[in-house]
């Protein structure tokens, strides 16, 4: 008979696995991160593992949609912050052209959290892919309506009201996020500087 988890045992279990797909990811891959290892270093029964999630796919997509979360609150709260602390009216044309060493303070800060996460695994289309196809349709139909809903986050949402494609700027960071992947080549004392111009630039294209 499977042993019945309180619901505090349960979270423990859910945040442990998380934790090692996490690590694991960024190690291995998604091809090389396997139930058996992650089920080892959770310290938990490989049969347990599938009383929380159906498939390895299932989990490391839930990982990724933690980290997910905390980059949208981040740009989220970090704008909030922003419009309250210099009274902006948002509606108005270049409001926050004045701003743009704040706001580009705000989604560095963001695209840091994806750099020390899986999530910058996840942004090569091959590694996505291996998730994306073993998972429920259902589950990956909501996953679509919510990362397009521009209301999914401040910062989607001002975006979307400046008649900018989302997907179009959500590429444009990734494509600085990638960038940033290559500190050998740049140079890593040249990295934190670089960055930040190119993030400038595209604040200013969208909020100038």
């Amino acid at each position: 008979m499977p042993k019945i988890y309180t619901d505090d045992e349960r979270a423990d279990i859910r945040t442990r696995l998380k934790k090692e797909a996490n690590i694991l990811m960024q190690k291995k891959g998604v091809k090389k991160t396997t139930v058996d290892e992650l089920v080892r270093r959770a310290g938990i029964p490989k049969g347990t593992f599938y009383l929380f999630y159906p498939s390895k796919e299932m989990l490391l997509f839930d990982c990724a949609q933690d980290f997910h979360e905390q980059v949208d609150e981040y740009l989220t709260e970090g704008m909030k912050s922003i419009v309250c602390k210099y009274k902006i009216d948002v509606d108005k044309k270049g409001a926050f052209s004045g701003y743009v060493d704040e706001i580009t303070d705000v989604i560095i800060g963001a695209m840091k959290i994806v750099q020390n996460s899986c999530l910058k695994v996840l942004l090569e289309p091959e590694a996505m892919k291996l998730i994306l196809d073993k998972l429920p349709k259902d589950v990956l139909e909501k996953h679509r309506k919510q990362d397009n809903d521009p209301e999914n986050g401040m910062f989607k949402e001002l975006i979307s009201g400046r008649g900018m494609d989302i997907e179009e700027i959500t590429g444009a960071f990734t494509m600085v996020i990638f960038g940033s992947m290559y500190g050998q080549v740049i140079g890593q004392e040249n990295m934190e500087a670089a960055t930040r111009y190119l993030v400038k630039g595209l604040v200013i294209q969208i909020f100038g």
